[in-house]
């Protein structure tokens, strides 16, 4: 996009350093602009660069629909301002420079919407609150107020200055250590409801094909400590989070 949104939004009102410490689940019904939309696909994944728990829905209310993307920075409000910049960087489709409304303060700590034009009754909106950024795509004349009832959402969350996520040592490696290519088991039964992700160093973790919610790492053939993170997400956005230490000899 030859248009530089960052440059020209993107220093007005830099996200201060506060991340969500209370879990944000999104639910249509809560949001009165929504609270006739259905959500009809549901996806979650955690994103590595930067690192953060990634929910998109796409809701539908009659003929209007909605596409909304919601990511839990884990790195902090600064990253989720960058991911806000290169999503809205990453439109083939550029909108026309008068289009663009700025919506730093007055929804989120900084955030952009536009209209794709007269003959397109859609267009973009997206802020970031705290250390969540939030994109909607949809009905442009009710695309901001949809946006603005979703900012209050999370700014109603609890935030601080600490981390945002919830520590836990939910896996249990049967060993500290493990030959080249070699295996060790984590274990753990997956949860109703939840799903886990897994950041490994030097290796991968994979589910046991004879047993599915048996999950263990397989080694590389790189020598040294190496570190596994494990994300545990459930329905909304603050996961619980662990680390395992690993050292291939």
């Amino acid at each position: 996009m030859a248009l530089n949104l960052r440059e020209r939004f993107g220093r007005k009102g830099m996200p201060q350093s506060v991340s969500l410490t209370g879990d944000f689940r999104f639910e249509p019904v809560v949001i009165s602009s929504l609270r006739e939309h259905k959500i009809v696909h549901e996806d979650v994944d955690v994103l590595e660069q930067p690192l953060a728990v990634d929910r998109l829905y796409l809701l539908a209310h009659g003929s209007d629909s909605l596409q909304l993307e919601l990511a839990l920075c884990l790195d902090g409000a600064a990253a989720a301002a960058e991911l806000l910049f290169h999503r809205l960087d990453s439109f083939q489709r550029e909108p026309a420079a008068d289009a663009l409304l700025d919506l730093s303060g007055s929804i989120g700590d900084v955030g952009v919407a536009w209209s794709w034009g007269q003959e397109d009754r859609n267009g973009v909106a997206g802020f970031v609150r705290h250390n969540v950024m939030a994109l909607l795509q949809g009905r442009f004349d009710t695309l901001v107020a949809q946006a603005r009832e979703l900012d209050a959402a999370l700014a109603n969350t609890p935030a601080d200055a600490g981390v945002s996520h919830i520590d836990e040592a939910s896996f249990e490696s049967a060993a500290s250590s493990v030959p080249p290519g070699g295996r060790v088991d984590l274990g753990l039964p997956l949860r109703p409801g939840e799903r886990h992700f897994f950041i490994a160093a030097g290796g991968s973790v994979n589910r046991d094909p004879k047993d599915p919610a048996q999950h263990y790492f397989r080694a590389g053939l790189a020598k040294g400590p190496q570190l596994v993170t494990v994300l545990r997400v459930g329905a909304g956005l603050l996961p619980a989070r662990q680390t395992i230490r690993i050292t291939i000899e």
